[in-house]
């Protein structure tokens, strides 16, 4: 076999050991799942797990770094259909809420992974979570931006805040949750952000929305 052979086979091997971890880990919990039962269902040695992956944390890393990728490909790939920003926000909200309300959805993978490590020798996990909301905060300080109107920050985060809580709610509710009320939500602070003559409305408090 040549070594162009070897590395394909091998990347390909790596990638479908990721598959399997990323779908146990999700299923299961991580610290539930040992490299023993990913070895098992890919149907090699541990050696070759090794090889690639030292140790459970970098199967760890990579299996996030899978799903980062997946999430943000799936962004990219609406953004581009959906030019204009209000557009674009509201066909990126949908999605995620159509995913929050899957029957086998069991919330944020980036968020139950960051509760399963808490301890300082688990902070390169941790911030590997961290790493993929402040990526979905920067995103959506970019879309308020260009929505223009003052404080645009402030709407971008309480929209960050409405994302998670549809996706933590819709890993317990699976069906009928309020994961269903994402974009009315959103589009109730777009409003109060963003009125017909607009001017920025405020809060009873005077913050602006």
């Amino acid at each position: 076999m040549s070594e162009v052979a070897k590395q394909v086979r091998g990347e390909a091997l790596r990638d479908k050991l990721v598959g399997i971890a990323a779908e146990l880990f999700y299923a299961n919990g991580v610290r539930a799942v040992g490299v023993d039962e990913v070895v098992r269902r890919a149907g090699v040695a541990k050696a070759s797990l090794y090889r690639w992956f030292p140790s459970k944390d970098d199967l760890v890393l990579a299996v996030l770094q899978r799903r980062d990728g997946d999430f943000w490909a799936k962004w990219d790939s609406t953004a581009a259909q959906h030019p204009d920003p209000r557009e674009q926000l509201d066909a990126q909200l949908a999605w995620i809420q159509d995913l929050a309300m899957r029957t086998d959805y069991r919330g944020c993978a980036f968020v139950n992974t960051a509760a399963e490590f808490d301890g300082d020798e688990s902070q390169h996990i941790r911030n590997r979570c961290l790493d993929h909301e402040e990526e979905l905060r920067r995103r959506l300080r970019a879309l308020t931006g260009e929505l223009g109107g003052p404080h645009s920050d402030r709407l971008a985060d309480r929209l960050h805040i409405s994302i998670v809580g549809a996706l933590a709610t819709g890993g317990l509710y699976r069906v009928n949750g309020p994961a269903a009320e994402l974009r009315a939500l959103a589009a109730d602070l777009l409003s109060a952000h963003l009125p017909a003559d607009g001017r920025a409305a405020r809060d009873v408090g005077g913050h602006p929305r």
